[in-house]
């Protein structure tokens, strides 16, 4: 009987283990998130997906790549949509969901890292990169499911050169005033100071 990756690893200790007990902490507060991205995946693939944190669910890649494939077909090759038991395929389909998250038009920064699934060490991670893939669905007028808010869109603002020759003569609070709130007179907790 083989053992998993988690089971062979040492345990986190010191800074590390209080860092990966606030992320479990965090997620154990995102459970209502998890549970509308869960419906939105079952939603667009027509499947259940097992009980249980959906993290487990998708180690293997093989949700997350027919997810993309029903949002924009073709777009990541059919052999990753079947699930995969060896790790290293299993990195393999999450990182062909994350190039293919890019070709759908994801900021990389919206994403996960294929350990943060594989190793389940930041779900955090990984329930925002699936709500910024159903925000892109929604910019990309996917006609199915919705997941979280609409992704706003710019705003062009147009000024006349009078209104840029007038803004460039103020100066904005931001840069600090000396002629409204001062400290003058102020002592910690309304004590005078007592200078020896």
């Amino acid at each position: 009987m083989s053992e998993s990756v988690e089971e062979r690893r040492a345990s986190k200790s010191g800074i590390n283990a209080d860092m990966q007990k606030k992320l479990e902490e965090t997620y154990a507060k995102a459970k209502e998130d998890e549970t509308k991205a869960k419906k939105w995946i079952e939603e667009i693939l027509s499947e259940s997906i097992p009980e249980g944190e959906l993290i487990d669910a998708l180690t293997d890649g093989s949700v997350l790549c027919r997810l993309l494939n029903c949002l924009q077909p073709c777009l990541i090759p059919a052999k990753y949509e079947k699930p995969q038991t060896q790790p290293f395929s299993q990195i393999d389909a999450i990182t062909q969901f994350l190039k293919g998250c890019k070709k759908y038009g994801m900021l990389s920064d919206d994403l996960f890292v294929a350990l943060d699934l594989h190793d389940k060490s930041n779900p955090n991670m990984v329930l925002s990169t699936i709500f910024s893939l159903g925000r892109q669905a929604q910019k990309k007028q996917y006609e199915g499911p919705v997941l979280g808010p609409k992704e706003a869109e710019a705003q062009q603002r147009e000024f006349t050169e009078e209104q840029l020759r007038l803004g460039r003569n103020t100066i904005g609070l931001q840069m600090g005033t000396n002629q409204v709130a001062s400290q003058t007179g102020m002592t910690p907790y309304g004590k005078q100071r007592q200078i020896y």
